[in-house]
């Protein structure tokens, strides 16, 4: 089994020892509490297969707003510079 079976076995195993024993009633966990635990399992393996190399981090999503700000200002200022050689 590689490296990442591995790690997802075992965060997989840990999710069903979570989920089991909050649906058995054993855990004594609130619904707040184990969403939150449930969450932390999969943030865990998530952020171990990352460090592992077998996921990466995705790039920020562009400000396209921002960048169309830019342009729109771009766009003025060639305009005046038009403009002013007529």
């Amino acid at each position: 089994m590689s490296t990442e079976a591995k790690i997802k076995a075992k965060y997989k195993a840990k999710h069903d020892s979570l989920s089991e024993s909050y649906y058995s009633g054993s855990s004594g966990l609130s619904k707040e509490e184990f969403d939150q635990q449930h969450g932390q399992i999969w943030a865990g393996m998530k952020a171990e297969l990352i460090a592992e190399g077998y996921l990466t981090i995705p790039d920020s999503p562009r400000n396209l707003e921002a960048e169309i700000d830019e342009l729109n200002k771009r766009i003025r200022t060639l305009e005046t510079i038009q403009l002013s050689h007529i």
